[in-house]
């Protein structure tokens, strides 16, 4: 799933070059991205569930982990801990960036981001998942402090958003998933 996650960041980072240079408004484009990949991810959670009823459904240990031997919310209650109860933690979490953003970017006169910035957190931190979402945010955050404080003027993290969220999903399987900070944050 990684690489297919990758390959959706690569492709819209390329998006995002492309179309800037040519000034049009990427509102459009990224919030379709953004629900589409929601979409996506969500069908597929949906086929892994199903594969894990049959999975269990012919398999003579766990056939008796099913109805009319058990009630169905256990398979239920497993199937939205182990599928779904990360990604909705990260849909959540880039829901709430995506509003805040928006929020205080039209608050404080577009200071902070481009219109399709928000888009770009927000599609990155549901990518990046739980827990990544966490470091993601925070290289993001440096990384906008530290060009801000060198180049002592509005720094835009334009062109970091998605470079940053693949840089952090290849720490995340090389070295922090092994870590016990890691081991601590995830449920």
């Amino acid at each position: 799933m990684s690489y297919f996650v990758l390959g959706i960041l690569a492709i819209s980072f390329g998006a995002s070059f492309r179309f800037k240079s040519e000034r049009r408004s990427l509102v459009k484009l990224f919030k379709f991205i953004f629900w589409s990949c929601v979409i996506l991810f969500f069908i597929f959670l949906f086929y892994q569930t199903r594969q894990q009823f049959l999975l269990w459904q012919n398999n003579s240990p766990s056939f008796y982990l099913l109805p009319p031997y058990r009630d169905i919310s256990y398979f239920l209650g497993y199937s939205f801990y182990v599928f779904f109860a990360k990604p909705i933690v990260a849909l959540l979490s880039a829901i709430i960036f995506l509003c805040l953003a928006r929020f205080f970017n039209w608050k404080f006169g577009e200071r902070f981001f481009e219109e399709e910035e928000p888009y770009f957190g927000a599609l990155s931190i549901f990518l990046v998942g739980y827990p990544g979402w966490i470091f993601y945010l925070l290289i993001t955050l440096t990384s906008g402090l530290a060009g801000a404080a060198i180049t002592k003027r509005r720094f835009s993290a334009y062109y970091l958003w998605f470079p940053i969220a693949i840089f952090v999903i290849i720490i995340i399987n090389i070295w922090l998933k092994n870590l016990s900070i890691w081991q601590t944050l995830k449920f």
